[in-house]
């Protein structure tokens, strides 16, 4: 009998990652695969490698406005708190626990005591909102975005020292110094470690004041090269969040896909897109030899602005596997699941809902007729179904009938 090259173990772990893939995405526990029947010469028995997997859900923009604020402060009455916001989170609180990293972009700033409350143009919720954003169960809040100025430096710090209390939270995009953008975030689960960036086009006009200490990672070129060719000698797998774009827009623009190019050929894996507040297209960027997963917008997730595509959102789910403790991560599995924001003509009653659970009379009961506007069921798919690719969804989204 031969004697069992490294090349051959190579070919064994690529089959037991394709093998193994239907189970693994089953659970977020490393998979042992048994012994295998090949031996050495020896006679001694071969392990397959380990099948390490974990699963990734991305949701989009979470805005409150001051609807979203009266109805937490309502909520909140008899309970001896100022502001419950989780009743919204409710109907999603479920899906989000299948999985073991959960991203969601938080676009207001949460300031607490000595800021006022406010909103558009600029925000700041009450700190309750992160409460109950953890509370739903995501763990990684992705902060840079246009709006991640609105109360200024003083704003911005305020809102890192609340984040910060959350220990078992990691946050990105907004930083107290230099120095802690450059150390890169990174998180091992399963087997598996994600390096996590984010990046923002701008902050609305407003400027640090110079010599600030606070940190913004503005898109720039050298820059996102030179933070992803880092991030993928870090770890296994690279997650970019990035706020760009044009609000209310479904196409991609040009500045959008060279920044999605230049993130994958640097080695990016997964690009996780914010800011048109509607939703955008899913795609695999491919760059020399590389490929990154790539949602160019996930739409929002708490708003109420007025347009019946502004209460379209979603969340992008995938599953990551590595085969063996050298081994390659890989992206697969893909799928796109559809929200919708719904409130009364009176703002109160916020609530998250899977689209596919969301009713024909909620549509057209939806408070976006305190602006005029209507929606019904078929027009909520008919956005989904012409901007995501069937690829990309669920077969009860993909094949709905309008």
């Amino acid at each position: 009998m031969k004697r069992f090259s490294v090349f051959a173990g190579f070919i064994l772990c690529l089959s037991v990652l394709f093998s193994c893939g239907e189970r693994a995405a089953e659970t977020t526990a490393a998979y042992t695969a048994p012994a295998v029947t090949l031996t050495m010469d020896t006679g001694v028995p071969l392990e397959e490698p380990t099948l390490y997997t974990l699963r990734f859900v991305a949701a989009g923009d979470n805005m409150a406005y001051f609807g979203n604020v009266r109805d937490a402060e309502k909520n909140a009455r008899g309970t001896g708190k100022a502001y419950d916001f989780t009743p919204s989170y409710t109907d999603v609180k479920k899906f989000i626990a299948d999985y073991d990293l959960r991203f969601i972009n938080q676009e207001t700033l949460m300031c607490g005591e000595g800021f006022d409350l406010s909103y558009y143009p600029r925000f700041n919720s009450p700190q309750e909102l992160g409460e109950a954003v953890v509370d739903a169960g995501f763990n990684i809040i992705g902060l840079a975005n246009n709006h991640m100025l609105d109360m200024g430096e003083r704003g911005l710090l305020a809102t890192l020292d609340y984040w910060d209390t959350k220990t078992d939270v990691t946050h990105i995009g907004s930083y107290h110094n230099r120095d802690e953008f450059e150390d890169i975030k990174v998180i091992e689960k399963n087997g598996i470690s994600v390096a996590l960036l984010s990046f923002t086009y701008g902050t609305n006009g407003i400027s640090l004041r110079d010599g600030a200490e606070a940190y913004i990672p503005y898109l720039d070129e050298e820059i996102v090269k030179e933070k992803v060719l880092a991030a993928e000698k870090l770890a296994d797998l690279t997650v970019v969040s990035v706020h760009w774009g044009n609000e209310n827009t479904f196409t991609p623009t040009a500045e959008q896909r060279k920044y999605a190019n230049l993130i994958t050929e640097c080695g990016g894996d997964v690009i996780l897109g914010h800011h048109s507040h509607c939703l955008q297209p899913i795609e695999w960027i491919e760059a020399g030899d590389n490929r990154a997963l790539c949602i160019f917008s996930l739409g929002n997730f708490m708003s109420e602005m007025a347009e019946d595509y502004n209460i379209l959102g979603g969340m992008l789910t995938f599953t990551v596997e590595k085969c063996g403790e050298g081994g390659k991560a890989v992206v697969t599995e893909p799928l796109f699941y559809p929200t919708v924001f719904d409130y009364t003509r009176t703002f109160y009653n916020n609530h998250i809902y899977l689209l596919t659970e969301y009713t024909e009379a909620q549509a057209k009961a939806h408070g976006i007729a305190y602006y005029g506007n209507h929606t019904t069921l078929s027009r909520l798919y008919g956005y989904v179904q012409k901007v995501i690719d069937k690829a990309f969804l669920p077969d009860e989204v993909a094949n709905y009938d309008q």
